[in-house]
């Protein structure tokens, strides 16, 4: 999901054109694929996130498509440019996390995911949280001081921020949608990216054991 309508303060390239244009590429992507997916794909563009979540809000508690969803992928923007971070995901993300591997290039952590829960932030994933199924919200954050102002426009809007969202989105739609479903059900894990070895994810209830060990 990703939502087409902006701030009045700005030309909204950011927040959140670059979704939208991250999800019309995969849109393409996956249509020149010579084998169907084993699942349906959504592709969701809201209207009226900024005036409050208000398209997406509609969605979930309207449309007959709502009972069908079985997993969201949600992008964002809070800058123009930055690798596109997965921040935020829906209790029992364990699962979800997993599948984050598939699209190799992450920037992740739980530490950032479980503050998130703790703040009045709000971005559409808040309304599709009705729904109780698992979901990754994806955002890029530098140029903080651009986002909902005049310069969020494409002159300052970087492409590799873009490509990155799009990277993730096509990677993880395939992997989904190619997938069981529902998925499974699962406990919260600890997870991070390390440049070596990709993203680590394990159960939460390792971590106590891991942190004894580490301090022998």
């Amino acid at each position: 999901a990703v939502h087409y309508d902006g701030v009045e303060a700005g030309p909204a390239a950011g927040d959140d054109a670059a979704g939208s244009a991250a999800l019309l590429e995969t849109l393409r992507a996956l249509r020149a694929r010579k084998e169907p997916l084993a699942h349906d794909v959504i592709a969701l563009f809201t209207d009226g996130e900024e005036a409050g979540l208000l398209g997406a809000a509609a969605f979930v508690r309207e449309h007959p498509w709502a009972k069908d969803v079985a997993f969201v992928l949600n992008f964002e923007a809070r800058g123009t440019s930055g690798r596109s971070y997965m921040f935020e995901t829906g209790p029992g993300n364990r699962d979800a996390a997993s599948l984050l591997r598939s699209a190799r290039d992450v920037t992740a952590g739980s530490t950032f995911t479980t503050v998130y829960r703790t703040l009045p932030n709000d971005t559409d994933l808040s309304e599709f949280a009705v729904l109780g199924v698992p979901a990754l919200n994806f955002a890029f954050a530098d140029g903080v001081e651009r986002y909902h102002t005049s310069r969020d426009d494409l002159a300052h809007l970087n492409p590799g921020s873009v490509q990155h969202h799009g990277l993730q989105m096509l990677a993880l739609t395939k992997k989904i949608a190619d997938g069981a479903l529902p998925r499974p059900r699962t406990g919260d894990a600890v997870f991070f990216d390390l440049p070596a070895l990709g993203l680590v994810v394990y159960p939460v209830g390792f971590a106590l054991p891991l942190a004894l060990v580490a301090l022998v």
